[in-house]
């Protein structure tokens, strides 16, 4: 494999992954790994900020800390 400094983008290309297999290296991605938008992890609503969101999804789950959200809406 070609070295490159740490500082640049690296993508990995077929050519890259093909490389990269050869010199032992496996490509799976973590299974824990997920993305999910505001809307479903809290019920974000347009017109709310998120710390709104946020707490009135730890009321209905019954987790509530007691503590007022803070910062700046989104």
């Amino acid at each position: 494999m070609k070295p490159h400094n740490a500082t640049d983008l690296f993508f990995v290309t077929e050519e890259a992954e093909a490389e990269m297999v050869a010199a032992g290296y496996e490509f799976e991605p973590p299974s824990h790994a997920r993305t999910a938008s505001i809307r479903e992890l809290f019920g974000w609503q347009p017109g709310e900020t998120l710390s709104e969101a946020v707490s009135r999804h730890l009321e209905k789950a019954g987790t509530g800390s007691g503590c007022k959200p803070r910062g700046e809406g989104v």
